[in-house]
């Protein structure tokens, strides 16, 4: 014993350790709404319209050629389109025995897209072997969120080049790529010198121009020094889209569309404050 003593004194090391009891009752599940909706998806019995989707599809590779393809039908609540495809709602009517007719959109794209509404994710893979076709079906039944998913994948797989700047830059045009077109401005205001001479603006839209002024004017600024909160001329659009879906506006729309859509917006919100 004398042996485990320091200077008479005996020291003792403890190591303790607590087993922390789980208490089964702390488990609260989750809203199951989204889920349930699901449940719901292409469900005739749970649906009260129905489409017809298939018949003549534009081919990609040559807009003059259509070619025909298999019908699919497919079953949904109205109530659900109402609240997330507004233009597709606006086809039919609850209770309608005829199946409306969709042309122009193949039936695994559709599918997607009601899929969508319904609460569930396209996956990267699909966004990205379909993404101008997810983009056309979107833009014309107006489920916006999926449209700006197909859109950033669009303008991340795309290499934009001298040879294809023009039609990319037309195409997102037509369809209010803004994102799109972003990125397009920035390849013509950083590769100015490559363009002039080899590249004809004629078909351009006149509407362009202030959007490749914004970006080589933004181009010419030092990295460092970025522009001033209430400067929206020269916000990205990813920064003007972000303040739009917090004063819950409308995020779709040109570049030119959301900046006024938010100075509206800032005027009305001063007017009101200056009434209180």
């Amino acid at each position: 014993m004398l042996t485990y003593l320091n200077n008479g004194t005996l020291t003792l090391e403890i190591h303790l350790r607590t087993n922390k009891q789980v208490d089964p009752a702390s488990f609260v599940p989750s809203n199951p709404c989204s889920g349930n909706l699901l449940k719901g998806f292409n469900d005739e019995e749970m649906s009260d319209v129905a489409f017809e989707v298939g018949g003549e599809v534009e081919s990609a590779a040559n807009r003059r050629k259509r070619g025909k393809t298999i019908t699919t039908r497919f079953h949904a609540f109205h109530a659900i389109l109402r609240l997330n495809a507004p233009s597709l709602s606006d086809m039919c009517r609850p209770g309608d025995e005829a199946a409306v007719p969709i042309n122009g959109v193949e039936p695994e794209v559709f599918k997607m897209l009601l899929y969508f509404c319904y609460g569930g994710k396209v996956s990267e893979d699909e966004l990205e072997a379909n993404a101008k076709a997810i983009i056309e079906a979107a833009d014309r039944f107006e489920v916006i969120n999926l449209k700006l998913q197909a859109e950033a994948v669009l303008t991340e797989q795309t290499e934009v080049t001298v040879d294809n700047m023009l039609d990319n830059l037309l195409y997102a045009n037509s369809k209010n790529l803004a994102l799109f077109q972003e990125k397009i401005m920035d390849f013509v205001a950083e590769n100015g010198d490559r363009i002039v001479g080899n590249v004809s603006f004629d078909d351009v839209p006149g509407n362009l121009i202030s959007d490749i002024l914004t970006a080589v004017a933004r181009g010419k600024r030092s990295i460092s020094e970025s522009a001033p909160e209430d400067d929206l001329k020269f916000m990205r659009v990813g920064e003007l889209r972000k303040q739009l879906h917090d004063k819950g506006l409308c995020i779709d729309g040109s570049r030119d569309a959301m900046i006024a859509l938010l100075g509206e917006n800032s005027a009305s919100d001063e007017t009101g404050a200056l009434e209180t």
